[in-house]
């Protein structure tokens, strides 16, 4: 037998299954409402994933940006080095 405050489960006698005892009416209600929360957070899964997807590729495009401003930076450094930009 399992048990918490609100509620037991047993293996009863000649069946396969246990059977869940609710022990309040409100152990009953969460029960009852279980799967619509599951189904609610499946949901807001799905929704961060592609927020998490699009983020991610709002950051590949920033380093690329980046990378891109750190080379043309570079090779201004280098050109300025050279003696033709000396006045």
């Amino acid at each position: 037998m399992i048990s918490t405050p609100k509620r037991k489960m047993d293996h009863s006698p000649g069946e396969l299954e246990g059977e869940i005892d609710h022990l309040s009416r409100d152990a009953a209600i969460e029960y009852l409402l279980l799967p619509e929360r599951v189904k609610k957070l499946e949901g807001q899964i799905l929704s961060l994933s592609s927020r998490v997807e699009d983020l991610r590729s709002d950051m590949h495009q920033l380093v690329q940006v980046l990378k891109e401003a750190a080379v043309t930076k570079e090779k201004f450094s280098l050109s300025m080095k050279d003696e033709r930009y000396i006045s």
